[in-house]
Order: structure tokens, then sequence, then C-alpha cells
């Protein structure tokens, strides 16, 4: 609903502030007096064009703004666009002399598109404007599913319409996830035979690099060893022969002095232990030996392990590890071919499923769009349009969220004239009422809360005016209507009445508004239906018109 408007500097207007009801509110005026520079400016909050020129002259800049109150709906599409929300939507236009416009909602500046797009979900400018929803053919589909009812069937639709595509998603997925895995399982495969084969152990490196320094070392430990031994027993000072004879030494000596019997026999534990030590190291030089056999299958052995570590990246443990977690990986990595057969079938199921929801759309927005045409026919018929066609036309697209129809209105406004887009309509008044005819049969379900019109009257009177009138009255129990017009049997509808004035001050035209009061209103009437020379039996027929329309009510 739109609450107030304030306007500075723009076309005629100084300072304008209006309020405005709910319901039915009628504009009227003199011809010329500025009644659709308000409406202008009303467009200008809904992101039509403002060139330089209508601002005042005299003036630097004009600035128009309008406080709304927002639906529900409109609300969740402002928040999901980023825009903080108080209790009012405030939206305002800024225009300086050869600079950029600048558009603003709730005081943060947005994009004309932006503006665009919100204004679109709020206000229908019925007229020559762009801002009309019904000149849209993306919202036909959607108005007929409201008009037909069918918003449940096409919500479950909807919900069978994601599960079926995200099946497919899911199929897709699964195919590439098998193409990828099995290369990573041929991959994997290969790792592990690699290693596998390979035997590795824990410790086994340090033992190999052992054994290889002992054969790489062969004739130094042999000569060491030599020298021990002669040492130990071969030579004529050897620690062996000198210890035997100092163990017969004390053999002598213990006879004399028997307290020396521990020394003794510690000297002959030596002379044992030496000639043990002499034994074990002929053996070891036994031992010593070199195989060119035995350390090229050591170097190859560590040249194996050696490659895997650099190749892996890990010591022998980690290769082991590692081994252990792919083995896992190549347990849990297997796609079977009856995931893809079951969701193969559930694709089927799905489709089939999807199908026959469309086609039960289909059906029922075709009955719906039969009873559409009828209706909207039936009004047109009051509006003066007797020969008036009216079509919804269907086309067969790819199943999508909202089946696999598109839809347009088609009209034809004159005998022998082909049917036509909505959106094709040239003249003004007949764009006026048609879309008045539409708006009075899809009132319950167009989510547009606010319609103004322009030009609904042009080249009509007497009974059609009246009719206008009534359907007017009829549409705004569900939306808010503002309507300009030059004939008082459209505006004896009007639950609220503002008359614009042009008035001229210091050589300056403004124009002034005003709302009326039941007398004042009376008296508008009265002006509108003698123009200049208001007799009282003109202002009597105003006060029955008015009570009429009352009594009707």
């Amino acid at each position: 609903m739109l609450k107030f408007l304030s306007v500075k500097n723009f076309a005629l207007m100084d300072e304008l502030s209006l309020d405005f009801d709910n319901g039915l509110t009628i504009i009227t005026g003199e011809t010329g007096a500025g009644k659709s520079m308000i409406v202008e400016a009303i467009g200008a909050l809904c992101g039509e064009k403002i060139d330089d020129i209508a601002i005042r002259s005299g003036k630097d800049f004009a600035e128009i703004a309008g406080v709304f109150q927002p639906s529900d709906e409109l609300i969740t599409i402002l928040r999901n666009s980023g825009i903080e929300l108080g209790d009012e939507l405030i939206i305002k236009r800024k225009i300086q002399r050869g600079k950029k416009q600048v558009s603003y909602i709730n005081d943060q500046i947005v994009s004309i598109n932006l503006l665009k797009d919100i204004t679109r979900n709020l206000i229908d400018l019925v007229g020559q404007h762009e801002n009309q929803s019904l000149f849209n053919p993306a919202n036909h589909l959607e108005l007929l599913d409201r008009f037909a009812g069918i918003e449940k069937l096409k919500s479950e639709y909807r919900k069978n319409f994601l599960e079926y595509i995200n099946l497919k998603k899911r199929y897709e997925e699964l195919q590439n996830n098998l193409k990828e895995k099995s290369e990573r399982i041929e991959f994997i495969k290969y790792e592990i035979d690699e290693i596998t084969r390979a035997e590795l152990k824990i410790g086994e490196e340090e033992e190999l690099n052992m054994q290889k320094n002992l054969l790489s070392t062969k004739e130094k430990r042999l000569a060491l060893v030599n020298q021990i031994i002669f040492l130990l027993y071969e030579s004529e000072t050897g620690v062996y022969g000198n210890l035997s004879r100092v163990d017969r030494l004390f053999g002598e000596l213990i006879q004399l002095d028997p307290t020396l019997n521990n020394l003794a026999a510690d000297v002959e534990s030596a002379t044992e232990r030496i000639g043990e030590i002499y034994r074990q190291m002929i053996d070891y030089r036994e031992g010593i030996n070199f195989s060119e056999e035995k350390m090229e299958e050591i170097l190859t052995r560590l040249d194996l392990i050696n490659r895997l570590k650099k190749k892996y990246k890990r010591d022998v443990g980690g290769i082991i590890n590692y081994l252990q977690q792919i083995k896992d990986e190549l347990a849990q990595s297997t796609v079977s071919e009856d995931q893809l057969k079951q969701i193969r079938e559930q694709i089927t199921q799905s489709e089939t499923k999807v199908q026959r929801q469309a086609e039960e759309l289909s059906s029922k927005r075709k009955s719906g769009a039969q009873k559409m045409t009828k209706e909207i026919l039936q009004v047109l018929k009051r509006l003066g349009m007797e020969k008036a066609k009216f079509e919804v036309r269907f086309e067969k697209k790819e199943l999508a969220e909202d089946g696999f129809d598109s839809a347009e209105f088609y009209i034809s406004t004159n005998p022998g004239e082909e049917l036509k887009p909505l959106r094709k309509i040239g003249s003004g008044g007949e764009i006026s009422r048609i879309i008045l005819g539409l708006k009075t049969i899809l009132s319950e379900i167009d989510r547009i809360p606010i319609l103004i019109f322009d030009e609904v009257d042009t080249g009509i009177g007497g009974r059609i005016a009246e009719a206008v009138g009534e359907l007017l009255l009829e549409v705004s129990k569900k939306h808010q209507i503002i309507c300009i017009t030059h004939l008082p049997q459209i505006s004896v509808f009007g639950q609220s009445h503002i008359l614009v004035k042009k008035e001229i001050k210091d050589r300056s035209t403004f124009i002034r508004v005003l709302k009326l009061d039941q007398e004042s209103r009376k008296m508008e009437i009265a002006r509108m239906l003698a123009g200049k020379e208001i007799t009282e039996k003109v202002v009597q027929h105003a006060e029955e018109m008015l009570k009429k329309v009352k009594v009707n009510e």
C-alpha cells in the first residue's frame, strides 16, 4: 500500500505532500491541471526514466519519495536483496542537473535495475507505462495457475521434479565417480602390488647396511684380527704365553705363601679367558670372506628400499602403513554397477511420475484457460468491448519446474483483427480497460497490491464509464487503486477523492492537491458534469449519483 507521496521541484510541483488511503482513490481536476504528473512521480519511484527537463524551472534538483506498507512476500524479496526493513518501505529518487540520478530504498543506494525488480512486485502502472505485470508473458502462467486453483498440485509437481533432477545429477556424478575411481583403483592396485612384492620389514634396512659395511671392510678386519691373534698367541712375547708363564710362577709362589691363592686363581682365569678369546678370533678369521654375489644382492635390495622411500616419501614403516591405507581404500572404493542400475530405475519411475503430473497440470491449465476466457470476455463486454476476443495460447517446452507449458495471453479488441499478444496492444484506453478486466477476475489471486490507472476512461462515457467505476470499486476490495479520471460516472465510486488544481503565483505555475470532504466532493462531481456553470439542478444530480453508489455498496 502507498501511504505517502512527497515531491520536490518535479515538473510543476514545488513541494507536494499527499497521504493516500486504502481502497479506491480518485484523482480529478481540470484538463491540464497536472493530474498525470502525480502518476509520473509514482512512475519515477518505479524506475521510469527521468530527464533533467523534469526538474522544475529555476531549481537544481528534483526529489520524489514514497512511503509504502510492504506485503510479506515483498519483505522476503527485499531481505533476499540485502535491504534492511523497518515497519515501512521508503523509496526515493533524486536527480540533479547534469549529474547521475540516485535511487534509494530505505536510505540504501540501489541500482535502477534492482529498483525496477522490487517495484514490479509492488505497483502496476496501467496505461502508457512499462511497469505493468500483465504485459510480461512470464507472469501469465503463474496467474493462470492461481486462477485454475492448481497451486497445490503445482507444488507437489515441483517437489517431485526437483527430486527427479537431483536423481539425474546423482546418476551423472556416480558415473563420473565410477570413471575417476576406476582409474584410481587401477593405480592403487599397482601400488599395492609393488609394495607387497617388495616384502618390506621393519629393521631390514639397518641389517642390510650393517652387512654391506662388513663386506666392504673385509681386508681391514682380516688385518686387525691377524694382528690380534699374533699379539695374543703367536708372538714370542704374546699375551697368552706370558700369562701362562705368570700362572706357573704363581703356582710356585703359593707353595711358599698360601695367602696369594686368590691372585693365583685370577691369573689362571685370565689365562683361560685369553685362550678362549684366541680361539674365537681364530674362528672369526675363518669366517671372514667376501662374496660378490652377496654384496650385489644386498646393494640391489637397498636400492629397491631407497627407491620406494623416495617414491612414497616415507620411511619403511611409513610405506608399510601406507600399504594398509590403500588396501582399506580399495575395499571401500568399488562402485557397484548395482547402484547405477538402482538409480536408473528410480529415475525412470520419477520421470514417469513427473510426466504424469505435468500432463495433469497442463490439462487443468487448459480447463482453467477456458474458464478464464469466458469470464474475461464477460467483463470486457461490460466495458464496451462486445466484439473482443481473448485466448490463452500454450506452447510445449522441455520439462521444467512449472511443467512443460508456457502460456501467453492473446487478445483482439475489434472485429476482423487477428489475436495479438496482450503486450502489443497500442491504445492506452484499451490497455487500461483490458487490464482492469483482467484484474477484476484475477483480483483474488493477483499479488501486486497497488494499481494505478491513468487512461482508463479514454473514449468512453455513460453506461461503460459506470461499469468501469463499478469494476474499479470491486477490484479495490483486494488492492489499493489510484485512478485518474475526468468522468463523473467513475469518480462517484471513489472512497477517497483528490483534486488537482493549477495555480499561478508571482508569474510561476504551481500544482496544488486537495483531499476532498463529502461536500467539496459533491461540488467537484457537479463541475465535472456541467463545467463552469454549476446549477442547483446539477448539484442535485451529483448528490444523487453519490447516493446511488453508496446505496449499491
